[in-house]
């Protein structure tokens, strides 16, 4: 077998002559942003309770999230991103809900009928869906697009949230929580 030198794209670019600048938080240094929230579910919340944890802009380009749970026995959900429902914040009040991919599918980017009985561990929900390294450097409006996103074509500005939607019943409550870090 031969060996590899091999460089990522920010590498080869910083070595080209010229130099070709890359975008910050697409292989360029940026500021990192976090912003991490909870909710208090409740016993007995079925598959019609859905949790909004935090709000991201649109162009956030996602390096990690997080989930942290107290929920004490069973209970799972989709992680998904869905548009923010202020009227307030510059999101599209024609844009409501879930994204969806496809079709009228909810996109689980973050991970499907994930179980939510964490003993409150913070664990690493980044590529436990349709995200993935390549999204890293995206903005997020982008990534779903490129996963087949049906709502927009381009960045329809106002803001994203990190959305729970429960898909097996939790049986005994607790705190349920998320933590993302973005670039913009």
């Amino acid at each position: 077998m031969a060996g590899h030198n091999l460089k990522s794209t920010s590498i080869t670019n910083l070595d080209a002559s010229p130099v070709v600048a890359m975008p910050i938080g697409e292989g360029a240094p940026g500021m990192i942003r976090c912003v991490s929230d909870w909710v208090t579910t409740v016993s007995s919340d079925d598959t019609t309770s859905t949790y909004k944890l935090v709000r991201i802009p649109t162009n956030a380009k996602i390096k990690s999230l997080y989930i942290m749970s107290a929920i004490a026995s069973a209970g799972s959900g989709d992680i998904n991103i869905a548009f923010s429902d202020s009227l307030t914040d510059g999101t599209q009040p024609a844009l409501t809900g879930v994204v969806q991919l496809s079709g009228p599918v909810n996109n689980k980017l973050f991970g499907a009928a994930q179980s939510l009985v964490l003993a409150s561990a913070r664990t690493d929900f980044t590529f436990k869906g349709t995200f993935t390294q390549a999204h890293q450097n995206l903005p997020l409006w982008q990534a779903l697009v490129n996963l087949g996103a049906t709502q927009f074509t381009a960045d329809p500005g106002g803001f994203f949230d990190i959305q729970v939607n429960i898909t097996t019943t939790i049986t005994t409550g607790g705190v349920l929580g998320a933590e993302c870090y973005y670039i913009v």
